[in-house]
């Protein structure tokens, strides 16, 4: 008996392990990113600078973007956008599923007001999409990488995690995103 115990202990000491590496959020459809953001624009990231909040609690980055282009809403060619985690004085602070940005990147991003008056990503990682150019066809494309996000769906009440990136053209993620706009 005790020779099963053990090797059934060891696996679910194992998939607990694994679980806790993942943050679990609510599933967003297209439509639902569509609605809840305040604000959707495709951007290129200016910069980027992690700072301690005001009780040195936690690290924040703020990754400044300019706006090509307005989907949902009007910016003044640029927005700043906060996300938990980064790098300060040597300590490094990580939350499973926050997206992150790098200077030069493009981005479609899905965004909601935060409480320090910047903006914030709909549904973490599931609100962007990263602009790669196709180096067979020369046509841009945007990746969605939901890497280290369980996603909660309500309707079957169901987890699910998404097994990799995937790869849609630009093109066709803005008519989809002004074609939910226009509804």
């Amino acid at each position: 008996m005790t020779r099963i115990l053990a090797p059934l202990s060891f696996l679910i000491l194992i998939l607990l392990i694994a679980s806790l590496q993942a943050t679990t959020v609510e599933k967003l459809s297209l439509e639902d990113l569509v609605q809840k953001a305040q604000k959707i624009i495709v951007g290129r990231c200016l910069s980027t600078e992690s700072r301690w909040n005001e009780k040195s609690t936690l690290i924040l980055t703020y990754s400044k973007f300019a706006v090509g282009e307005n989907l949902k809403s009007h910016s003044n060619g640029s927005v700043t956008v906060v996300t938990v985690g980064g790098s300060v004085g040597g300590i490094t602070q990580t939350v499973s599923g926050m997206p992150q940005f790098v200077p030069n990147e493009e981005a479609v991003l899905f965004l909601e007001p935060s409480k320090d008056h910047h903006w914030q990503i709909v549904g973490l990682s599931q609100g962007k999409f990263q602009i790669v150019k196709d180096l067979r066809t020369g046509y841009k494309e945007v990746i969605h990488s939901l890497s280290g996000l369980q996603l909660y769906d309500t309707s079957t009440h169901t987890l699910s995690s998404q097994a990799k990136p995937y790869r849609v053209p630009l093109d066709d993620l803005i008519v989809g995103i002004k074609n939910l706009i226009a509804k």
